[in-house]
C-alpha cells in the first residue's frame, strides 16, 4: 500500500470517526426535549395541595422566560456564562483558561461549561461520570443547539431545569422552596442568592449553610457590578437585605384525599405521578381547614380518654363532590397509624343505620307515627342463639312511635321493626344507597340495625347524600379536570345528573322526607338528647350519631339538601376508647363543621315532596288526637298510611268513680272529668311502673274506688335468657340489666342465687360472672333462671 493511499485512507477514517463523533453527540438534541414538570394537585379555588417530586428530578415548574424578573436573568448570567451573549455555545476564551489552568496547577480554577452546555447535560447527558469524552460530546451538543435555539429559548430552558437541591429543579421551584413566593417576586438579594446556588447547590444551601450561601451571593452581586448590570448602591443595597430563608419542605395539605385521588387516576393515566399533569380537584381548602381543626382540637381534648383518630368526608350531595376529606387526625403520626385512611376504613357504624331501615319501613307502610313496644324483648338467631337488643341507656318506655324511636336512636324499637320487614327487604335497601357486605343478611342478623356489619366513613356519608336529595344520587367525584404539561385538558368528568336510585321514585322522595323530618326534631330526640345539646345547630339540619357498643367507634353524620358531612371518632388499630360516645366524640367536630358551613346561610329550608299529608295524632296511641288525649302533635305520613280511628287509650270518668253519672249532691260543686290511660294489654306492666295518671284511689266524698293494681314483676332478664361474654368487650358495655315492672316502689329488693341486691330505680345493671342464677324480686311471685357462659 502506497504512503498516499494509506494517508487518503487515514484521513478518510478520520473524518468519518468526526462525523460519527458529531452525528452521535448530537443526535440526543434532535428530539428537542422539553423540561417536564412536576405534576400538582391543586383544590378547587387553584391553590396548591400538593406538588410531586419526579424521581430522580425533584419538583419543578416551567414558567416563561417573560415571568422570570430580570435581576434574576442577569445574575445567573453573571455567575455562570459572562460572555453567554456572544459566544455560539462553546466559549473558546474559556476552555483556553481551563486548559492553562490544568497544564500549570494541575487542576481547572473556573468552570468553562457555557449555558448552553448545561442545558444539554441536564437534559441528555443525565450521568454521574464526567469524563473528558463526554465534556467533548456535550460541547458538540452544545454547538448544535445554540444554531436551533434563540438565546432567550436557552435561558429559558435552562433555567427550568438547572437544579438548586432539596428536590427543587428550576428557579419557580426553587424560590418556593426557599422563599416561599412566585418567581416574579423575587427581589435582587434573593436572585443573586439564588443564582449563587447553582454552582454547588449542596455547598450554598441558603438554609442548610447560609454563610457560605452570603458568601457566594456576594460574589454574584460583584460579577453583576463588574457587568454593569447593576449599579454600586443596587450591590450594597442588596448585600444588606436580610434574606427570609425558609426550611426547605415539601408540604403536602390534605394528604389522604391527594393520595386517594392519585390511586384513584393512576387506573385511568398511568404516567399521572410523573407527565406534568395539573389535576384541579373538588376540595374546598377553607371547609377543609375548618374540618381539620376541629379534628385536631377534638382529639387533644380526648387525649385522656384513649382516642388517637378521627376522620372526616364532607359532600356537595347535588353534584357529588367532595368538599373535604380528613383520613386521619396526623397522616405522618406512626404512633397512631396516621397513614392509614380511616375515611375509607371499613367499621362498625353502631346507630348509623337506622335511618336507612326507617326509610325502608316507611316505604312499606309503617309511618312516624306508628307506635312500637320498647318492651324487653328476646329474639332467635339463625344458629339458635338468643338476641336482646338494649337501649343504650338501658331504660324501656312502653309505647313509643316510630318518629321518637328514631330520633331518639332506641334500640329496642329498630330490632323490632327491623324483624317485621325482614332482613332481605332491609339489605337490599342498603344495596341501594351504596352500602354492601362481604356475607349474606342472616350472617348478620337483627344486629345489623345495631352496627353489627362494618362499612367506611365515605360510603356512608354517600348514602346520607341520598337521603339528603330525597332518593337520588350522583357518584362521588372528588376531580374537576386534569390538563397535561401542554395545557390539554385530557379528563374532565361531566357533571352527572340525580338518577333516582329506587324504581318507586315517588314513595321514595316520600319517605326521606319523613326521615329528615324525624332527624330534625328537636323535641322527638330530647328522650336521649336531652332538649339542649350540640345536635341543636338552630339552622334546621338532619343529625344522626352512632355508637359501637364497646365504644370502639363513634359517628355522626348530619346533612341538609345541599350538604352532608360525617364524621368518625375512634382508634386506627380497632382498641376502645374510654367511655367516649358519637354525642361526646364526633357530635363536636361535627358542629364545628356544621357551623362554618351555614354560618351565613338562615335556616335550611327543605322541599315537601307532594303527597305528604299532617294528621293530629295523640303521640300516646298514634291514633287520631280526640278532645280527651292529654299530649298531641301534627304528624306527617304518606297519603293513604294516615291514621283513620280516634284515639281510645285515654278513658274519661268523673271525679266519683262513674263513668258517665253526675257526683252526689255533696260535692256537685266538685264536678268535673278526670282521664286516664287503659293501653293495650302488653304495656299494662310498665303503665304500673311508669307512675302514669291512673283512676283515682277515692271520690269526692272520701269512699274507696277500684283502681288498677298491677303485681311487680320482673320485666327483664326473661325466664332461660342464655349470655355469652365476649373477652375482647369492654366489661361496662356488657353489663346485664333487672328491669322491674308493675307496682311503682320507693326501693327494690332483688336476691340473685340467695344474695340480696337493693336499688332506689327500677332498673340496675349487673356486672355478669359465668353461672347459672336464680333471680327473684320481693313483692313478686315470679322468679327467673339465667344463664352466663
Amino acid at each position: 500500500m502506497t504512503l498516499r493511499r494509506t494517508l487518503l485512507i487515514g484521513t478518510f477514517m478520520l473524518l468519518a470517526s468526526a462525523v460519527f463523533f458529531i452525528l452521535w453527540s448530537v443526535t440526543p438534541v434532535l428530539s428537542d426535549k422539553k423540561p417536564v414538570a412536576s405534576t400538582k394537585v391543586f383544590a378547587r379555588d387553584g391553590s396548591l395541595l400538593y406538588e410531586i417530586s419526579r424521581p430522580g428530578e425533584g419538583l419543578r415548574t416551567p414558567v416563561s422566560v417573560d415571568r422570570m424578573p430580570i435581576t434574576l436573568v442577569r445574575a445567573v448570567i453573571a455567575a455562570e456564562d459572562a460572555r453567554f451573549r456572544s459566544h455560539a455555545g462553546v466559549d473558546a476564551i474559556a476552555i483556553v483558561r481551563a486548559m492553562k489552568d490544568l497544564a500549570i496547577r494541575g487542576r481547572v480554577s473556573g468552570g468553562a461549561s457555557t449555558i448552553e452546555q448545561q442545558v444539554v447535560k441536564n437534559l441528555y447527558f443525565r450521568t454521574s461520570r464526567r469524563t473528558v469524552f463526554l465534556k467533548a460530546r456535550e460541547a458538540v451538543a452544545a454547538v448544535f443547539w445554540s444554531m436551533r435555539h434563540t438565546k432567550d429559548e436557552t435561558l429559558e430552558t435552562y433555567l427550568n431545569t438547572v437544579p438548586f437541591g432539596n428536590q427543587a429543579n428550576g428557579v419557580q421551584a426553587a424560590a418556593r422552596t426557599y422563599f416561599r413566593k412566585d418567581i416574579a417576586d423575587l427581589t435582587l438579594a434573593e436572585s443573586a442568592m439564588l443564582a449563587g446556588v447553582i454552582a454547588a447547590p449542596s455547598a450554598y444551601d441558603p438554609y442548610a449553610h447560609r454563610s457560605a450561601a452570603n458568601t457566594r451571593q456576594r460574589y454574584v452581586l460583584d460579577r453583576m457590578l463588574e457587568d454593569g448590570t447593576i449599579t454600586k448602591e443596587e450591590r450594597n443595597n442588596a448585600d444588606k437585605t436580610d434574606v427570609i430563608v425558609f426550611v426547605p419542605t415539601h408540604p403536602i395539605k390534605a394528604p389522604h384525599f391527594v393520595f386517594h385521588v392519585l390511586d384513584e387516576l393512576e387506573q385511568r393515566i398511568l404516567d399521572i405521578r410523573t407527565g406534568g399533569y395539573e389535576i384541579t380537584t373538588t376540595l374546598d381548602p377553607e371547609l377543609q381547614s375548618v374540618a381539620e381543626g376541629a379534628v385536631a382540637r377534638r382529639l387533644e381534648s380526648l387525649m385522656d380518654q384513649r382516642v388517637t383518630s378521627a376522620a372526616v368526608v364532607a359532600i356537595n350531595p347535588i353534584q357529588g363532590d367532595v368538599l373535604a376529606y380528613v383520613g386521619s387526625a396526623d397522616y405522618f403520626n406512626d404512633a397512631a397509624q396516621g397513614s392509614m385512611d380511616m375515611a375509607t376504613a371499613k367499621r362498625q357504624p353502631g346507630s348509623a343505620l337506622k335511618p336507612f331501615m326507617y326509610f325502608t319501613a316507611f316505604m312499606k307502610g309503617v309511618t312516624p307515627g306508628t307506635v312500637i313496644a320498647d318492651l324487653p324483648v328476646r329474639f332467635e338467631t339463625v344458629d339458635g342463639k338468643p338476641y336482646y337488643p338494649r337501649n343504650y341507656n338501658y331504660r324501656i318506655y312502653g309505647p313509643v312511635t316510630a318518629r321518637d324511636a328514631l330520633a331518639s336512636s332506641l334500640n329496642i324499637p329498630a330490632v323490632k321493626v327491623l324483624s317485621g320487614i325482614g332482613l332481605q327487604t332491609f339489605f337490599g335497601s342498603l344495596a341501594r344507597f351504596g352500602l354492601t357486605f362481604p356475607e349474606p343478611a342472616d350472617h348478620y342478623g337483627l344486629g345489623i340495625v345495631l352496627g353489627g356489619g362494618e362499612v367506611t366513613l365515605a360510603d356512608t356519608t354517600r348514602a346520607y347524600g341520598v337521603l339528603a336529595q330525597y332518593g337520588r344520587s350522583a357518584a362521588m367525584r372528588d376531580v374537576l379536570e386534569v390538563r397535561d404539561g401542554s395545557g390539554r385538558a385530557v379528563l374532565r368528568p361531566a357533571d352527572e345528573r340525580l338518577q333516582n336510585v329506587f324504581e318507586e321514585a315517588k314513595q321514595a322522595e316520600q319517605a326521606s322526607a319523613l326521615v329528615a323530618d324525624i332527624l330534625r326534631d328537636r323535641l322527638a330526640r330530647s328522650r336521649s338528647f336531652g332538649e339542649a345539646n350540640l345536635l341543636e345547630t338552630g339552622k334546621n339540619v338532619a343529625v344522626k350519631t352512632g355508637t359501637t357498643r364497646d365504644f370502639r367507634d363513634n359517628w355522626a353524620f348530619g346533612y341538609a339538601p345541599d350538604f352532608v358531612v360525617g364524621v368518625w371518632v375512634g382508634n386506627a388499630d380497632g382498641t376502645p376508647m374510654q367511655g367516649v360516645s358519637g354525642i361526646t366524640g364526633a357530635v363536636p367536630i361535627w358542629r364545628d363543621i356544621v357551623d362554618a358551613r351555614f354560618r351565613a346561610r338562615d335556616a335550611v329550608r327543605w322541599p315537601v315532596p307532594h303527597g305528604i299529608v299532617e294528621r293530629e295524632i295523640c303521640v300516646t296511641s298514634g291514633l287520631l288526637a280526640n278532645d280527651i288525649c292529654p299530649k298531641t302533635r301534627v304528624e306527617k305520613f304518606i297519603e293513604g298510611t294516615e291514621p283513620v280511628r280516634q284515639d281510645d287509650w285515654y278513658v274519661r270518668m268523673d271525679v266519683d268513680g262513674r263513668t258517665g253519672l253526675l257526683a252526689t249532691n255533696a260535692c256537685r260543686d266538685l264536678v268535673s272529668q278526670y282521664t286516664f290511660l287503659v293501653p293495650p294489654p302488653e304495656y299494662v306492666v310498665w303503665l304500673a311502673a311508669s307512675k302514669a295518671e291512673t283512676p283515682p284511689s277515692t271520690d269526692c266524698e272520701g269512699r274507696k274506688l277500684a283502681r288498677l293494681s298491677v303485681p311487680l314483676t320482673i320485666l327483664s332478664p326473661l325466664d332461660g335468657d342464655v349470655y355469652e361474654r365476649d373477652e375482647v368487650v369492654d366489661p361496662a358495655a356488657q353489663r346485664i340489666p333487672f328491669i322491674a315492672g308493675g307496682e311503682s316502689r320507693d326501693r327494690y329488693r332483688w336476691v340473685l342465687n340467695n344474695r340480696p341486691i337493693e336499688s332506689d330505680d327500677a332498673t340496675i345493671l349487673w356486672d355478669p360472672v359465668p353461672g347459672i342464677y336464680e333471680l327473684q324480686l320481693e313483692g313478686s311471685n315470679r322468679q327467673v333462671r339465667f344463664t352466663v357462659r
